[in-house]
């Protein structure tokens, strides 16, 4: 299984020491003379470290013996100390794990995955999430004091954007800045970096449904498809036979001019500047096994304009495989890195360096998925278990076994995945929300109406 160069063979779980070798050149980071902690072996200890992010430094390099000593130098292997691991760390830096990110980076998809495409596209998923980091006066500075809002930790906070595609949940680019970066900049600078390309559908949340965003993902060549707000301004242009309406999602100054125009009686003549789209607007209505129904409103635009390539209700089925970055961002912070743990890096090197080898990490993870699921004969990757794979993987490059996590993955496969639902709860005691989610055990069936948008008439929006 290859994910854009980087390959695990047979299935079995390994380091990419060949892959890690090129990083470290391709940053410049290598040494003329091999000792104790080369830094290829320093990469391998930071992905170590991610991989056991519960054990102390000493006792990753332990678990790791079997690997690291064949990289030592003449000098033979010994157990270092932790302040030799900290100066290792700091000497390498961030760089080579970047790379490393960069050349494992891709869906992990092919044409017969299946759930990994719909409308002729490759389904992929943008969104933020935030990463707690040591109270330090070095990570203050640099990325932003402590939240102050209701229910926020001590720490101070990264905020990371990714890609992930929806079928197999592999990890296609990342961008990360201070809690401060607003996620559409960091979207934003996602699309500059070439990753998304023609062929893809990125699916977004409100969040990023203003111009300069959605314009900006565009440009790429992919498809989007983004859910807006309800107060945003779109003018029906011409209604189309499946109940969607060709629109335009107007830049601010265009926008605005005809907004004003129409607000006083004298309309422009011909649709505002902007990003042409399709407006779908539908109750998506949600019923629980024994049950009481649930209905939702959604406004959906999107940039394929042909309904009968992509009809309404087919994209906006579409839009609920956006909640697999969610479970991505549960994999890398709960069952990765750890429920509750911060990062262990007390200054902004370190704690980028950190970031790209838990993404690493991850990817790794999601590779050795999409084998399992090629190796069983095509099987939905959603049938594979991160967290049984993750498991198999440390324990696999902790005995030194040639055991195959594909073997294992497929062992223990979870069920066809269901229709579910699970509604945001409002904060509550544990006890109202434990109350709250047993009602959503069983199948849910889902029901997609697709209404027509009425016309705008108030002043544009976000």
């Amino acid at each position: 299984m290859r994910a854009y160069g980087a390959s695990l063979g047979e299935g079995d779980a390994t380091f990419p020491l060949a892959l890690i070798e090129e990083a470290v050149s391709a940053a410049g980071v290598g040494e003329r003379r091999r000792r104790l902690l080369p830094a290829v072996a320093v990469v391998v200890f930071v992905l170590g470290l991610c991989l056991f992010s519960g054990e102390g430094y000493r006792e990753v390099v332990r678990k790791l013996g079997g690997w690291l000593s064949p990289l030592a130098g003449r000098g033979g292997w010994r157990v270092p100390g932790t302040a030799a691991l900290v100066r290792a760390r700091r000497r390498v830096g961030p760089a080579p794990f970047k790379v490393l990110f960069t050349r494992l980076a891709g869906p992990l998809a092919d044409a017969g995955t299946p759930g990994a495409w719909a409308c002729g596209r490759l389904l992929v998923a943008l969104d933020g999430t935030v990463l707690d980091v040591p109270y330090t006066p070095a990570n203050i500075a640099a990325f932003g004091p402590p939240p102050v809002r209701r229910g926020a930790g001590p720490c101070p906070q990264v905020r990371l954007v990714t890609v992930a595609a929806c079928g197999t949940r592999g990890l296609i680019d990342a961008v990360f800045g201070g809690r401060h970066a607003s996620e559409q900049d960091l979207a934003r600078k996602i699309a500059t970096r070439g990753r998304l390309r023609r062929g893809m559908l990125v699916i977004a949340d409100r969040n990023f449904c203003g111009y300069p965003s959605a314009a900006c993902l565009a440009a790429t060549g992919a498809d989007v498809l983004i859910r807006v707000k309800s107060s945003q301004w779109l003018p029906v242009l011409e209604r189309l036979p499946d109940g969607s309406a060709r629109s335009v999602l107007a830049e601010p100054a265009s926008g605005r001019r005809h907004a004003f125009a129409r607000h006083n009686g004298h309309p422009l003549p011909g649709a505002p500047a902007g990003l042409p789209v399709r407006l779908i607007e539908a109750d998506i209505t949600l019923t629980p096994a024994g049950g009481t129904p649930r209905t939702g409103h959604y406004r959906l635009i999107t940039t394929l304009l042909d309904p009968v390539q992509a009809p309404a209700a087919a994209v906006a089925a579409c839009y609920a495989q956006r909640w697999e970055i969610e479970t991505s961002y549960r994999e890398i912070k709960v069952f990765t890195r750890g429920a509750g743990r911060i990062l262990r890096s007390k200054d902004p090197a370190g704690i980028a360096q950190e970031i790209w080898a838990l993404l690493c990490t991850c990817q790794l993870t999601h590779t050795a998925r999409a084998h399992a699921a090629t190796t069983g004969g095509g099987l939905d990757p959603d049938r594979i278990s991160y967290t049984i794979t993750l498991r198999a993987i440390r324990r696999a490059i902790t005995s030194g076994a040639a055991t195959s996590t594909a073997t294992e993955a497929l062992a223990s496969l979870l069920p066809p995945r269901r229709q579910r639902s699970y509604p945001r709860l409002i904060p509550a005691s544990t006890t109202k929300r434990r109350t709250a989610r047993a009602k959503l055990t069983g199948t849910t069936t889902c029901k997609i109406t697709i209404t027509a948008p009425a016309q705008a008439t108030g002043l544009p929006g976000p």
